[in-house]
Protein backbone atom coordinates (compact mmCIF):
# COMPACT_ATOMS: atom_id res chain seq x y z
CA UNK A 1 0.00 0.00 0.00
CA UNK A 2 2.98 2.39 0.26
CA UNK A 3 4.43 1.84 -3.05
CA UNK A 4 7.24 -0.08 -2.06
CA UNK A 5 8.69 -3.29 -3.86
CA UNK A 6 7.80 -6.50 -2.09
CA UNK A 7 10.43 -9.32 -1.18
CA UNK A 8 9.10 -11.16 -4.20
CA UNK A 9 10.50 -8.03 -6.84
CA UNK A 10 13.29 -7.78 -4.58
CA UNK A 11 14.44 -11.33 -4.81
CA UNK A 12 13.40 -11.26 -8.54
CA UNK A 13 15.46 -8.40 -9.35
CA UNK A 14 18.43 -9.51 -7.46
CA UNK A 15 18.26 -12.83 -9.54
CA UNK A 16 17.70 -11.18 -12.72
CA UNK A 17 20.68 -8.80 -12.20
CA UNK A 18 23.01 -11.44 -11.03
CA UNK A 19 22.12 -14.15 -13.89
CA UNK A 20 22.45 -11.05 -16.88
CA UNK A 21 25.71 -10.25 -15.42
CA UNK A 22 26.38 -14.49 -15.58
CA UNK A 23 25.51 -14.50 -19.38
CA UNK A 24 28.16 -11.50 -20.31
CA UNK A 25 30.76 -12.53 -18.02
CA UNK A 26 30.80 -16.57 -18.73
CA UNK A 27 33.72 -17.62 -20.95
CA UNK A 28 31.47 -21.01 -21.54
CA UNK A 29 28.40 -20.87 -24.00
CA UNK A 30 26.24 -23.22 -22.25
CA UNK A 31 27.11 -21.42 -18.64
CA UNK A 32 25.85 -18.04 -20.58
CA UNK A 33 22.91 -20.57 -21.90
CA UNK A 34 21.76 -21.24 -18.23
CA UNK A 35 22.72 -17.87 -17.00
CA UNK A 36 19.94 -16.75 -19.84
CA UNK A 37 18.02 -19.49 -18.45
CA UNK A 38 18.08 -18.36 -15.14
CA UNK A 39 17.57 -14.38 -16.40
CA UNK A 40 14.63 -15.28 -18.06
CA UNK A 41 12.88 -16.80 -15.20
CA UNK A 42 13.27 -14.10 -12.92
CA UNK A 43 12.17 -11.57 -15.54
CA UNK A 44 9.08 -14.09 -15.85
CA UNK A 45 8.76 -13.57 -12.41
CA UNK A 46 8.83 -10.27 -12.35
CA UNK A 47 5.91 -10.36 -14.64
CA UNK A 48 3.72 -12.48 -12.38
CA UNK A 49 4.31 -9.84 -9.58
CA UNK A 50 3.06 -7.01 -11.98
CA UNK A 51 -0.16 -9.46 -12.97
CA UNK A 52 0.68 -10.02 -16.61
CA UNK A 53 0.12 -13.53 -15.91
CA UNK A 54 -0.27 -13.96 -19.65
CA UNK A 55 3.07 -12.28 -20.86
CA UNK A 56 4.87 -14.65 -17.82
CA UNK A 57 3.71 -17.73 -19.05
CA UNK A 58 4.60 -16.58 -22.46
CA UNK A 59 8.47 -15.41 -21.45
CA UNK A 60 8.68 -19.08 -19.84
CA UNK A 61 6.81 -21.28 -23.01
CA UNK A 62 8.14 -19.30 -25.97
CA UNK A 63 11.77 -17.87 -24.64
CA UNK A 64 12.84 -20.22 -21.48
CA UNK A 65 11.17 -23.49 -23.76
CA UNK A 66 11.95 -23.04 -26.87
CA UNK A 67 14.56 -20.46 -27.62
CA UNK A 68 16.68 -21.52 -25.07
CA UNK A 69 16.65 -24.93 -26.77
CA UNK A 70 17.80 -24.16 -29.71
CA UNK A 71 20.78 -21.99 -28.58
CA UNK A 72 21.51 -25.15 -26.49
CA UNK A 73 20.88 -27.49 -30.03
CA UNK A 74 23.51 -24.84 -31.61
CA UNK A 75 25.83 -25.11 -28.92
CA UNK A 76 26.13 -28.78 -28.59
CA UNK A 77 26.08 -28.75 -32.69
CA UNK A 78 28.91 -26.61 -33.24
CA UNK A 79 31.13 -28.28 -30.11
CA UNK A 80 33.86 -30.27 -31.11
CA UNK A 81 33.14 -33.94 -31.50
CA UNK A 82 35.80 -34.92 -28.91
CA UNK A 83 35.65 -32.47 -26.29
CA UNK A 84 33.49 -33.31 -23.51
CA UNK A 85 31.15 -31.16 -22.29
CA UNK A 86 31.93 -30.76 -18.66
CA UNK A 87 28.95 -29.12 -16.16
CA UNK A 88 29.92 -31.04 -13.38
CA UNK A 89 33.70 -30.74 -12.90
CA UNK A 90 35.03 -29.16 -9.72
CA UNK A 91 35.52 -25.58 -11.26
CA UNK A 92 32.09 -25.67 -12.69
CA UNK A 93 30.04 -25.75 -8.63
CA UNK A 94 29.61 -22.04 -8.68
CA UNK A 95 26.96 -22.06 -11.32
CA UNK A 96 25.66 -24.99 -9.80
CA UNK A 97 25.54 -23.31 -6.52
CA UNK A 98 23.64 -19.84 -8.20
CA UNK A 99 21.01 -22.20 -9.51
CA UNK A 100 20.53 -24.21 -6.19
CA UNK A 101 20.62 -20.74 -4.59
CA UNK A 102 18.04 -19.51 -6.95
CA UNK A 103 15.97 -22.41 -6.36
CA UNK A 104 15.98 -22.06 -3.05
CA UNK A 105 15.25 -18.27 -3.00
CA UNK A 106 12.51 -19.01 -5.57
CA UNK A 107 11.01 -20.99 -3.21
CA UNK A 108 11.51 -19.44 -0.21
CA UNK A 109 9.58 -16.70 -1.86
CA UNK A 110 6.60 -19.15 -2.85
CA UNK A 111 6.40 -20.70 0.76
CA UNK A 112 6.30 -17.05 2.45
CA UNK A 113 3.67 -15.67 0.03
CA UNK A 114 1.56 -18.26 0.29
CA UNK A 115 1.51 -18.86 4.08
CA UNK A 116 2.48 -15.32 5.31
CA UNK A 117 0.47 -13.33 2.60
CA UNK A 118 3.60 -10.78 2.68
CA UNK A 119 2.25 -8.42 -0.25
CA UNK A 120 2.59 -5.55 0.26
CA UNK A 121 0.54 -3.78 -3.01
CA UNK A 122 -3.19 -4.18 -4.04
CA UNK A 123 -1.57 -4.47 -7.88
CA UNK A 124 -3.10 -3.27 -11.19
CA UNK A 125 -6.62 -4.01 -12.30
CA UNK A 126 -7.89 -7.65 -12.43
CA UNK A 127 -7.92 -6.84 -16.86
CA UNK A 128 -4.36 -6.24 -16.72
CA UNK A 129 -2.44 -8.76 -18.48
CA UNK A 130 -5.25 -10.68 -19.53
CA UNK A 131 -5.41 -12.57 -23.26
CA UNK A 132 -8.33 -10.41 -23.52
CA UNK A 133 -6.95 -6.76 -22.99
CA UNK A 134 -3.89 -7.63 -24.72
CA UNK A 135 -5.90 -8.84 -27.87
CA UNK A 136 -7.83 -5.36 -27.54
CA UNK A 137 -4.69 -3.48 -27.27
CA UNK A 138 -3.04 -4.71 -30.33
CA UNK A 139 -5.47 -5.59 -32.89
CA UNK A 140 -7.77 -2.15 -32.17
CA UNK A 141 -5.40 0.57 -30.69
CA UNK A 142 -1.90 -0.89 -31.65
CA UNK A 143 -3.32 -2.38 -35.21
CA UNK A 144 -1.10 -0.74 -37.33
CA UNK A 145 2.12 -0.85 -35.67
CA UNK A 146 1.14 -4.67 -35.30
CA UNK A 147 0.56 -4.86 -38.57
CA UNK A 148 4.02 -2.64 -39.89
CA UNK A 149 6.03 -5.26 -37.40
CA UNK A 150 3.94 -8.41 -38.95
CA UNK A 151 5.44 -7.23 -41.76
CA UNK A 152 9.05 -6.57 -41.37
CA UNK A 153 9.36 -10.55 -39.80
CA UNK A 154 7.99 -11.37 -43.14
CA UNK A 155 10.40 -9.65 -44.86
CA UNK A 156 13.12 -10.61 -42.67
CA UNK A 157 11.72 -14.06 -43.10
CA UNK A 158 11.97 -13.80 -47.25
CA UNK A 159 15.68 -12.29 -47.26
CA UNK A 160 17.02 -15.26 -44.77
CA UNK A 161 15.73 -17.92 -46.91
CA UNK A 162 17.19 -16.01 -50.04
CA UNK A 163 20.19 -15.74 -48.70
CA UNK A 164 20.64 -19.34 -47.57
CA UNK A 165 18.94 -20.71 -50.93
CA UNK A 166 21.42 -18.28 -52.37
CA UNK A 167 24.79 -20.56 -51.84
CA UNK A 168 22.84 -23.53 -53.32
Amino acid sequence: MSGLPNTAEWVFGTILILSSLGVISSRKPIYASLSFLMTLLALAGLYQQLSAQFIAVMQVLVYAGAILVIFMFVIVLFQDAHEKIALFKAKSSPPLLFAAGGLFLFTMLFLSERFYNLKTSNGPSEEFGTVETLGKALYADFFFPFEAVTLLFLIAVIGAVFIARKGD
